[in-house]
């Protein structure tokens, strides 16, 4: 089988706390086209932070953060809190994210209209999200970053207040994406919850990075 490319690739990436203790300590790690990697570790391991560094949003103390042109303006990073406006309807908070990244006219109205399908809001666009539940407001959360159709995903604890069902359908979206050709990489707190979705596990721990097998 042909190995597949590697599109990020971190180097001896050093992240400190403000005392001066390291978060992330000489982390090492590639991820390749079209897989969903994993991110593991106890709270206050760095998961967040290193999910940042990737993102191009946190500056490292030191090392190299190698990404691949197909990248450029394609990184969207969905983040633990939910960054909806919540007085703002499901739709109007979706043409809100186009316009920032761009995407507008035909392209942003059938956009919309397909994410507002596949995350089973379509009777709810019109409602403001603070009426929304929790599960709702993360799938749209979701949605709102894949306005782009971006080449590579960031998520950040992304099932935090769904009920089992959200949670597998979830998990189906996200390996329709992996199909697509969007590379992702996710940090859940329930390790049976990322071993059946990843391809690969990372696993932090006293700020290194050890690779897991599945």
């Amino acid at each position: 089988m042909m190995e597949k490319k590697e599109i990020l690739v971190l180097k001896d990436i050093r992240a400190m706390y403000e005392k001066g203790k390291p978060v992330l300590d000489g982390v090492s790690l590639a991820l390749r086209e079209g897989e969903i990697l994993g991110i593991r570790g106890e709270n206050g391991a760095g998961k967040t932070t290193l999910l940042g560094i990737m993102a191009g949003i946190i500056l490292p103390s030191s090392g190299t953060r190698e990404v691949s042109p197909e990248l450029d303006g394609k990184i969207t990073m969905v983040p633990q809190e939910i960054a909806l406006y919540p007085a703002l309807t499901g739709r109007q908070n979706l043409e809100f994210w186009a316009e920032i990244y761009g995407v507008r006219g035909r392209e942003k109205a059938d956009r919309i209209k397909a994410l507002l399908a596949r995350t089973k809001l379509e009777d709810k666009g019109n409602k403001k999200v603070e009426t929304y539940s929790g599960g709702m407001k993360r799938r749209l959360n979701l949605a709102a970053a894949l306005v782009i159709r971006p080449e590579l995903l960031l998520l950040d604890e992304p099932t935090v207040g769904m009920d089992a069902g959200s949670v597998q359908e979830l998990y189906s979206w996200l390996r329709e994406l992996r199909d697509e050709g969007t590379s992702i990489v996710l940090i859940s707190h329930d390790s049976g919850e990322a071993e059946s979705i990843c391809d690969r596990i990372v696993r932090l721990q006293d700020g290194k990075a050890e690779e897991g097998t599945l």
